[in-house]
């Protein structure tokens, strides 16, 4: 049976209310035509994703693109160009997302807009507890909670002061965390979960990635894609290049077993779901740490 291949351009917006304003938040650009393809075809297919493009009368820059279900695996893009896929037996859907003109509006005072994409699913989370909001400095119980919930349900961080701003290990139950990238009005990526907004820092858009590794076998590495997970012991830092590449099987295999961990809580008794999952996540967050450090390490950094 032919597979379908689905590709659409939006522009990310704000408008409108709760849940980080998803309803409205993909304004579509354009929808492109449906093409087909045979399941495990030979040769190349291309997602595109333009530099700009022009919609009601404004020029978007480009953003970020999402191409998922193809034979390499998920993949997220940050910079525009042409990139080559395989086809293999799923669906495939490629996103390109724009950044919108005229700034960030309707935060009530100097801030920023923040939001989370599940790479695996290739569309933007409705987690309602992907971010943390902290005052600083940041000891552990110095959340501020009004902040937290206006973040995670309406995707704002007003400015007045200093604000700290933490994302989740893991989103979605079970997708890891990748890096956090600024898509307006420039482009920057922070590969901590943590970094700090000055006071009355204002007019950006912060979003949080999320990507899992993909399942046991070859992937070709892609050098503009963010972190590539080429298989469960080996992963490159994708930034301008394939880059070094270390074996970590254990710290690896650590981090598989915590989205292991994350799976199995769907299938326990709903009263200790919540522990089983603050230990997956636990156990997440503490291999990324420890694999994000080795390979500094090998960096020299």
């Amino acid at each position: 049976m032919p597979l379908t291949i689905r590709t659409k351009y939006i522009v990310y917006n704000h408008s409108g209310t709760g849940i980080r304003h998803h309803t409205n938040a993909q304004n579509t650009v354009h929808n492109f035509p449906d093409n087909q393809a045979e399941p495990d075809e030979i040769g190349d297919r291309t997602a595109s994703g333009p530099e700009s493009y022009v919609f009601n009368g404004q020029n978007l820059p480009f953003a970020f693109m999402s191409v998922t279900g193809t034979k390499d695996g998920n993949k997220l893009y940050f910079n525009p160009g042409d990139y080559t896929y395989n086809v293999g037996n799923q669906d495939i859907s490629i996103l390109v997302v724009f950044a919108p003109q005229g700034g960030v509006s309707g935060v009530g005072g100097p801030g920023v807009w923040v939001d989370a994409f599940n790479g695996d699913t290739g569309q933007l989370s409705d987690d309602l507890s992907f971010i943390s909001i902290l005052t600083p400095p940041t000891p552990p119980d110095n959340q501020d909670a009004p902040k937290t919930h206006e973040a995670n349900q309406d995707g704002v961080v007003t400015t007045n002061a200093a604000e700290h701003l933490r994302a989740n290990y893991i989103i979605d139950s079970t997708v890891p965390f990748v890096e956090w990238k600024q898509i307006m009005p420039t482009q920057k990526t922070v590969n901590s979960r943590d970094f700090t907004l000055s006071k009355s820092e204002t007019g950006e858009i912060w979003i949080a990635f999320y990507l899992s590794p993909p399942v046991p076998g070859s992937r070709r590495p892609d050098g503009d894609s963010i972190w590539q997970w080429v298989d469960y012991a080996t992963m490159v830092d994708g930034h301008g290049g394939p880059g070094p590449t270390e074996r970590l099987s254990g710290l690896v295999r650590e981090f598989a077993v915590g989205i292991a961990l994350a799976k199995t809580a769907g299938m326990v008794n709903s009263r200790l779901r919540g522990e089983l999952l603050d230990v997956a996540s636990k156990q997440i967050g503490i291999a990324t740490e420890l694999i994000q450090g080795k390979l500094k390490q090998n960096l020299g950094k």
